[in-house]
């Protein structure tokens, strides 16, 4: 999974940039930051990306423009805000449009839930939650004769494409069942 994670880092709040950044570096999570060399807007295109995380504060001046890209790609936004923080003026006015809310998420957090926060927004990705199921990533894969046959068989019953329910079953069979995947998303 690939997000980037936008924030305003000051002497205050870089530690907690770092925490966030951590979590999902742990998570197994690609990340990419302002603080990278590439620049969003010139190689990294949000068709590219699973979402975006921004931690909130004052004076983050790339949010508006990155969740309109975001948005406009259909990628779904974590809005991270400390404990205690209000709502920026650009969220109070976007939050309740019905397009804007099937893609941000606003969550306050502290140093014990953070984590948490994070990996729920994760698990409604990988999940594919009806706002954002949308197949992104091309994958091509040969099969043998025996296999497609079986799929043209299963489609036909299930009323389902090939790619939909071969999506379908990885989540709910494969996925599911992977104890050690399921281990690996839980740990610490």
């Amino acid at each position: 999974m690939k997000l980037f994670l936008s924030s305003n880092i000051n002497n205050n709040s870089q530690s907690k940039i770092f925490d966030i950044d951590r979590v999902l570096s742990d998570l197994g999570v690609i990340v990419f930051t302002q603080n990278d060399k590439s620049n969003i807007s010139n190689n990294i295109s949000f068709s590219r990306l699973d979402g975006l995380i921004i931690a909130g504060g004052e004076n983050n001046q790339d949010a508006g423009y990155l969740i309109a890209l975001a948005i406009s790609q259909k990628r779904p936004i974590l809005y991270l805000l400390e404990k205690g923080q209000p709502l920026p003026d650009e969220l109070l006015f976007i939050k309740n449009n019905k397009d804007v809310s099937k893609f941000l998420i606003v969550k306050h957090y502290n140093d014990c839930n953070i984590k948490t926060k994070v990996s729920e927004f994760l698990d409604l990705i990988e999940n594919g939650d009806s706002r954002w199921d949308t197949p992104s990533v091309k994958f091509t894969w040969r099969i043998t004769p025996r296999i497609e046959r079986y799929l043209r068989w299963k489609t036909s019953v299930s009323g389902k494409t090939k790619a939909n329910w071969l999506r379908g079953h990885i989540v709910q069979e494969i996925i599911r069942n992977d104890l050690d995947y399921q281990k690996f998303l839980q740990s610490d």
